[in-house]
């Protein structure tokens, strides 16, 4: 029996929790990455917003038949645009502006007029001037685009590239973070005459990891793990008693008949002396007076004790241990496998180590496994039950063309005058013992071809030593 396999409290919470805890982590950076494209959308429609004003303001300008000159506009305009820093009019070769004219303006001017839209110039740090075909220009702040309060929280770090490198607009975390999870995106704004390429990015630090999730999940998946393991742990000892209960049952019926064995053999005896000294009888009064009622009951009696011979004859027949039905290769490995998972844990609360060596691995016994399994564990039992007993030790191994196994014991050993007397039926050195076990094994061990011996070691305990044929070995 293959004994089904155990895990201990913290190896299965870890076994619950790391895949929860990588799915959890997993869906908490999915929704982050969501709300982070979402909100740099935002910031990118909110910033595509004020280019495409500056093109309306130059479109409502230019259709002034007679606008005002720029210095007087310029303070008008401002509040309602923190962005706009300057405001110029190119018109019949004269430049009217509260700056001085841009360098390139002649140039610019003309590809306006090529591209029938607003061009963009730019100047130092993060200043550029939008010059229309009309000739207005407006001299822009990016930076006064928008406020670091107006953009949405999720976001980092925000840089916008007017054409001479990025221009940082929001910097709410450092850009040399090393540990975590960096969220980056890149969006042009909306305006055909400002594309300016916004980039977006953020990384997830362990504050932004999903903490208390984890800590539920670490709570909800201990519970499971200990109740995993005692249910786990209730089927097992739920499968050992019942294990144990049919050994046990197997034990009862075997000790039942090589009770009866015994009776039968030790009746069988009188009953055949009895059955001769009525013959004998018999015949010594062949020439009496009341020879024909004598003979009479007398072969009565005889009748008698001929059926009640037959009687426990076919009891003893009936009852008596017969060979195994087939003999096959036996698993070593797995036979002791089935048995620490029967007993090592009981034995353990007595005190008692329980343990299994193989010098031969691959090797495997010719025999029953039932009834070897029978003998291994009454052995096992007897040198529990030897007062003293901590230790008990069952190895196995080829010897001499043989698969042996030894069960040895460190309690007081077998007394000299027991010794011989062992396997004998009805002999017990117990109190309450019915002296049928050793010699149950026995019968089994010979019914297998093989041979139970015992011995005490000069170390003190005492050894059950069980040879049985090799199994693939030549007969």
């Amino acid at each position: 029996m293959k004994s089904s396999p155990r895990f201990s409290v913290p190896f299965l919470w870890l076994i619950l929790f790391c895949p929860g805890a990588a799915w959890i982590g997993w869906q908490d950076g999915v929704a982050n990455y969501e709300r982070f494209f979402q909100d740099t959308s935002i910031a990118q429609r909110m910033l595509s917003q004020k280019t495409v004003q500056h093109e309306a303001v130059l479109a409502t300008l230019a259709a002034l038949a007679n606008p005002p000159a720029p210095e007087r506009l310029l303070p008008s305009l401002q509040p309602s645009m923190p962005q706009l820093q300057g405001l110029g009019l190119f018109r019949n070769g004269t430049w009217m502006a509260t700056q001085a004219a841009p360098a390139e303006l002649a140039r610019i001017l003309e590809r306006a007029r090529q591209l029938q839209r607003p061009v963009t110039l730019p100047q130092e740090q993060s200043r550029y001037w939008l010059v229309a075909p009309s000739g207005w220009s407006l001299l822009l702040d990016a930076r006064q685009l928008l406020s670091a309060d107006e953009f949405p929280p999720s976001l980092g770090v925000l840089t916008l590239d007017l054409g001479n490198g990025p221009l940082t607009l929001l910097a709410r975390q450092p850009g040399d973070l090393s540990l975590g999870w960096t969220f980056d995106l890149r969006k042009p704004l909306g305006a055909v005459s400002q594309p300016f390429a916004l980039q977006s990015w953020r990384t997830l630090t362990p504050a932004d990891w999903p903490w208390p999730a984890w800590l539920t999940w670490a709570f909800a998946s201990a519970l499971l793990a200990v109740a995993g393991t005692a249910w786990q742990r209730t089927r097992a000892e739920a499968r050992r008693q019942q294990e144990q209960a049919r050994l046990a049952q197997m034990a009862r019926l075997g000790s039942l008949g090589e009770m009866a064995a015994g009776i039968a053999h030790e009746l069988n005896q009188p009953l055949t002396a009895i059955l001769a000294q009525v013959r004998a009888a018999e015949r010594l009064l062949d020439e009496e007076d009341e020879r024909p009622a004598v003979r009479q009951a007398l072969l009565a009696s005889a009748a008698q004790a001929r059926r009640a011979a037959d009687i426990i004859s076919r009891l003893r027949d009936l009852v008596q241990s017969s060979s195994p039905s087939t003999r096959a290769a036996v698993d070593a490995e797995q036979l002791m496998a089935s048995l620490l998972f029967l007993r090592a844990e009981e034995l353990a609360r007595q005190g008692i180590r329980l343990s299994w060596s193989n010098a031969s691995p691959g090797e495997c016994p010719l025999g029953d496994r039932v009834a070897l399994e029978q003998i291994v564990h009454n052995l096992v039992q007897n040198a529990a039950d030897m007062r003293g007993t901590r230790n008990i030790q069952v190895s196995g191994g080829v010897e001499d063309d043989a698969y042996v196994f030894n069960v040895s014991d460190d309690g007081p050993g077998i007394a000299d005058e027991a010794l011989p007397r062992l396997f004998e039926p009805f002999y017990t050195s117990r109190l309450h013992g019915m002296g049928l076990g050793l010699t149950l094994c026995e019968t089994l061990a010979g019914a297998m071809d093989g041979q139970l011996s015992a011995r005490n070691l000069d170390t003190g305990g005492a050894c059950f030593t069980l040879r049985l044929p090799l199994a693939g070995a030549d007969a």
